[in-house]
């Protein structure tokens, strides 16, 4: 099963071109040149919008692994539940 998960999944990331074309390389700004399709940021809200969505990543992931690696749970025992 693993194997063959692995087997699709390499064949999605190999046939799925995720690059830009040279057409949308040379359209885009320095700095996304080459990275998807598409006329990339073109005003500063764009840029506003691009620049805050991934501080959100970012803070996400920071919490996803601050609270996977310190829980702050003291107890394993969960006696406070009720089950009715």
């Amino acid at each position: 099963m693993k194997t063959t998960l692995l087997i699709i999944l390499f064949w999605l990331f190999r046939v799925v071109n995720a690059t830009g074309c040279p057409l949308c390389k040379k359209n885009q700004p320095a700095g996304f040149a080459n990275i998807t399709h598409g006329v990339g940021p073109q005003n500063g809200f764009d840029y506003v919008m691009l620049y805050g969505s991934i501080g959100v990543v970012l803070v996400t992931l920071g919490l996803l692994g601050w609270y996977v690696f310190r829980p702050g749970q003291q107890t394993v025992q969960h006696t406070d539940i009720q089950v009715i």
